[in-house]
């Protein structure tokens, strides 16, 4: 995955985790203006299930296609201008540049930079994260290895301990762990009580559920929704562990309510279990006890039912599926690589009769004028102006049977502009196909100081036709005869003299052309004329 890819899905899954958490809130606030209550062990559910959309979106994110619905927060450039692109692309080439939109405008910070912190504080934080839960880990067996066991019930096994205070309840692969303190061994009715609470957390899977938010904590341990959503979830287990036991009729209410502040007045001295454990030490907070055993001895007559929660489960997987959608493009590599260039060649080639190429030469073109804003600018103005000479163009090379993707060559030259001579230049070039006075009056046309027939997009274009042909006779190879529009027929001839060889590239690697990279250009610019989305 590239490094916008990265980003966008850390986005989204931030994004899916607050819409997720802020529905299920205001959801929750609705009921309580209208005075009625969910059941608890739909709300669970209800959590369950928005938690396995936020995992299922999450992870299919990266394969989503990438259309811009959001203004991206971040894009991902070769180089942040056109002038600074000659020396950024051959030291960033994979890194290239991150801009972010702020309220204050933009900043630019250096992507291979950015990953590197990035990667570093992902690293420290997997490694911190990891030493925590090893030591957690250890805590368990020790507390497993600590235990004794008294009886089997399928995959449940109920130990006792002598060293913890308060029942707990944690799930290893294959099996179901539940340890009861060796005094509760005293109480029958308390070990009763203890033994049915822990299986009930196991039935409802939430002592597997508590490792897929801790490990949600540990990836998104800057978002605070996480940590508040963690602890909603919790207070709702035990909510929900409370109504089954009690609804069921497997304890009695009053003996159960005594159960739990017992357990809350002996939970002192145990004030943390390790990670991947519940139980019934969680959530004693004063207040928290007291609204466990006030649900649990009323009976609400005005719950809402089964078809809201899930029409409400519904809407929100809507909701996100939709956010996941649109978050694809929040973070966007402007950049294009090797393979893109290829299929993009594969798409202009489709007209027969003119050889595409795709090299490093070309893709270094490509992301100048792909790569960069001003070049996707400049891009996107010439073929707007294009359309404006597309017509005459396009009869002048079905006139001379050249090849449609020379249609491309003004955009290197002038970027479609009928240019007027200028005086501050050595190369006194001009006009859409930018041909300098001695090659205009070469093929008839007229240039002095009152006249300067080079700005009649016909009859220049009809004289770069006939000059393009003739090079063409002459070299039997459009890229030579494109090398020749650029640097005089002759000196193509002298360099395939020089170094025996009719390989357009061969020369340019050896140091024969005119203006820098200007096939490449060329071939850029073809590339993108026949896949205007890309830069869009």
């Amino acid at each position: 995955m590239s490094l916008a890819q990265i980003l966008s899905a850390y986005l989204n899954l931030n994004l899916l985790i607050l819409i997720g958490f802020a529905g299920l809130a205001l959801f929750s606030m609705i009921l309580r203006f209208a005075g009625r209550r969910f059941s608890s062990n739909r709300e669970l559910k209800l959590q369950y299930c928005v938690l396995m959309a936020v995992l299922g979106l999450s992870a299919i994110h990266p394969l989503l296609p990438r259309q811009e619905v959001f203004t991206p927060a971040a894009k991902v450039w070769s180089a942040p201008s056109l002038k600074s692109f000659a020396d950024a692309y051959g030291s960033t080439q994979r890194g290239g540049y991150l801009i972010f939109l702020t309220p204050a405008g933009t900043s630019t910070l250096q992507a291979d930079r950015f990953a590197t912190i990035w990667s570093s504080l992902a690293v420290l934080l997997i490694f911190m994260g990891g030493i925590f839960i090893l030591r957690e880990i250890r805590v368990l067996l020790k507390l497993s290895r600590s235990s004794f066991l008294i009886r089997r019930l399928g995959r449940v096994r109920i130990c006792v301990n002598d060293d913890i205070r308060v029942p707990l309840s944690y799930w290893s692969p294959g099996r179901a762990n539940v340890v009861i303190p060796s005094a509760f061994l005293e109480d029958r009715e308390k070990y009763q009580i203890a033994v049915a609470h822990e299986i009930q957390h196991h039935r409802h899977g939430d002592t597997q559920w508590v490792f897929v938010l801790w490990g949600l904590k540990l990836v998104c341990i800057i978002n605070p929704v996480i940590h508040i959503w963690n602890r909603w979830i919790s207070e709702i287990q035990e909510f929900a562990c409370d109504e089954t036991l009690v609804d069921q009729g497997r304890v009695e209410s009053q003996a159960y309510a005594r159960c739990l502040v017992e357990v809350a007045q002996t939970a002192a001295d145990q004030r943390s279990v390790p990670v991947g454990a519940t139980g019934l030490m969680f959530l004693i907070e004063r207040k928290l006890l007291h609204r466990r055993i006030e649900r649990m001895l009323s009976k609400s007559s005005n719950q809402v039912g089964r078809s809201i929660g899930v029409a409400v489960g519904l809407v929100l997987v809507l909701v996100m599926g939709a956010t996941s959608y649109a978050s694809n493009s929040l973070v966007q590599d402007r950049r294009v690589n090797m393979a893109q260039a290829r299929a993009m060649a594969l798409r202009a080639q489709s007209r027969v009769g003119f050889p595409v190429v795709v090299n490093d030469l070309v893709l270094k073109q490509l992301n100048r004028y792909i790569g960069t804003p001003e070049g996707r600018e400049f891009m996107r103005d010439s073929l707007a102006r294009m359309e404006n000479y597309k017509q005459v163009v396009g009869d002048h090379l079905v006139k001379y049977g050249v090849p449609v993707e020379i249609m491309a060559l003004p955009i290197v030259e002038s970027g479609y502009q009928n240019l007027p001579q200028r005086v501050d230049v050595s190369m006194k070039s001009a006009g859409l196909w930018q041909f300098i006075p001695e090659t205009a009056r070469n093929y008839g046309l007229k240039v002095d100081r009152r006249v300067d027939e080079r700005l009649d997009v016909a009859l220049l274009t009809d004289a770069a036709m006939r000059y393009l042909k003739s090079n063409n006779l002459r070299f039997k190879d459009w890229q030579l005869s494109l090398l020749a529009y650029n640097m005089g027929e002759n000196a193509v001839q002298k360099g395939m003299d020089a170094l025996n060889t009719r390989d357009a590239w061969t020369l340019i690697r050896a140091g024969y052309e005119g203006d820098s990279d200007y096939l490449a250009k060329f071939m850029a610019a073809v590339l993108i004329m026949q896949n205007p989305d890309s830069v869009q």
